[in-house]
């Protein structure tokens, strides 16, 4: 049977990536978080039911991928069945690697690069669906939560369509991050001479904007070395892989007044909600509130601890049931302190919240050799799907230069998420982040299968 697989992509998309957000923003429903697991397990369905004429089999690279993914499954599945019962596992595997199923869609065939292409395409009207939304938010929510809870919790009310409890917190970072995505591809499009100078500038002000009023520091600071990365990387087409000295200098300039305008918006809201001393100058009242973070003894009144503070906690306590504890860890969910239905059983024993950032929940409920696992299979795509010029601009139109583009801006984007595991916990336990992650990394893989297929039929003619 011959499916319409990439219309299904496009709807999945817009519903883990605007509906599912805006609905627990507004109602509180947890429970349509479970949609895009449930979406992730029909394109499982939708897969095994399609049938296509010249499907290729994996090569030696994809088999290795899937074999190192069914192996994590497979550590990570009995250890917590074994821990945690069915009911437990079905929880833990939906909040935290059941969209990973997205990637291994792809990686198996699910779309065509086409679709792929008309899929990234969908992003760019994600991306400006948040607009009308952040203001929304700024201008009604931002003053219910400051009268509410004070002037310096004005911040994580603005998240988009990414979700989260306006009074409470959301999902600012995973919106931060989309928006690095969207600055990303951009700069990657005109890199290859695919848009004008006028619109990268527009999506990297409005990206960066966006992230100022949602205070996502972590893309703040970083984006400008992505998008410097994007540029100097080749792509899978020649001509367009070089760069010269003065493109090099732009690109620092670039950066560093894209820092310091930052930093200076920031500090003024920093100075203003928590009345710092005025002479203090931006640079400081900034650092002053990253300090925290590399704080090895950080520990909230809540019970939170900080994020250096996470993963000394485990040095000195990951042997609660001995070695098999530090090596395999407790299962997935045994860390989980976010749910009333099936909250993790290392939060109760230590009275501490310990899934402070995605890093910590890997070493406590996967171990040291499923973390390694874990993060080695993305390091692993990420060098499978590195671009290497091969292809010639004569040989592609239109449609096909604009697929080829958006490999390095995936491939940065993975990167800026695995960075985030010991900063933060989102990547293990937001679905919105999920799914771009994960079909970044399917993306990649697709577009890595046409590349060879192309070289291949042109070495055969």
């Amino acid at each position: 049977m011959t499916l319409n697989t990439g219309f299904y992509l496009q709807i999945y998309t817009f519903i883990t990536l605007i509906l599912c957000g805006l609905v627990q923003y507004f109602t509180g429903m947890q429970a349509v978080l479970w949609l895009p697991f449930c979406l992730a397990l029909v394109m499982v369905g939708l897969l095994v039911m399609q049938t296509r004429d010249g499907t290729q089999g994996l090569d030696d690279q994809e088999t290795i991928i899937l074999a190192v993914y069914c192996s994590f499954l497979a550590l990570v599945g009995l250890s917590t069945l074994i821990q945690g019962g069915p009911v437990v596992a079905i929880i833990a595997f939906k909040n935290e690697i059941g969209l990973s199923l997205v990637m291994i869609c792809l990686l198996l065939g699910f779309c065509r690069e086409s679709q792929i292409y008309r899929v990234t395409r969908c992003l760019y009207w994600v991306f400006f669906a948040q607009i009308p939304v952040m203001f929304y938010q700024v201008f009604f929510v931002v003053p219910q939560r400051v009268a509410l809870l004070g002037e310096d919790e004005k911040w994580d009310s603005v998240v988009g369509t990414f979700g989260g409890d306006p009074m409470g917190g959301g999902n600012t970072a995973a919106m931060g991050l989309f928006c690095l995505l969207i600055m990303l591809l951009k700069l990657s499009e005109y890199k290859h001479g695919l848009t004008t100078i006028k619109s990268l500038v527009l999506h990297i002000i409005l990206g960066l904007g966006l992230c100022i009023i949602g205070e996502v520091k972590f893309v703040i600071l970083l984006s400008p070395l992505f998008l410097a990365w994007v540029w100097v990387t080749p792509g899978y087409v020649k001509d367009i892989s070089k760069v010269n000295l003065k493109a090099l200098l732009v690109i620092i300039l670039g950066m560093v007044l894209l820092i310091t305008l930052a930093i200076v918006i920031l500090a003024s809201f920093y100075s203003a909600a928590f009345g710092t001393d005025p002479t203090q100058s931006s640079l400081s009242v900034f650092w002053e509130s990253l300090s925290y973070i590399f704080d090895p003894n950080y520990i909230l009144s809540t019970g939170e601890l900080g994020r250096f503070t996470t993963l000394f906690f485990w040095w000195e306590n990951n042997d609660l049931l001995g070695i098999s504890g530090t090596l395999f860890g407790y299962g997935l969910n045994a860390t989980n302190s976010g749910s009333s239905v099936s909250p993790g059983f290392l939060n109760l024993i230590y009275n501490l919240i310990l899934d402070s950032t995605s890093l910590s929940m890997l070493l406590w409920e996967v171990g040291v050799i499923g973390t390694v696992l874990f993060i080695g299979l993305f390091i692993f795509i990420l060098k499978v799907t590195q671009a290497k010029p091969v292809l010639r601009l004569e040989q592609l139109d239109q449609q096909d230069l604009q697929l080829v583009s958006f490999a390095p801006a995936y491939n940065a984007f993975v990167i800026s998420c695995l960075l985030s595991i010991p900063y933060s916990q989102i990547l293990m336990i937001t679905p919105m982040l999920q799914f771009l992650f994960y079909l970044s990394l399917g993306c990649s893989l697709v577009i890595r299968r046409t590349v060879l297929r192309s070289v291949e039929s042109l070495y055969e003619q």
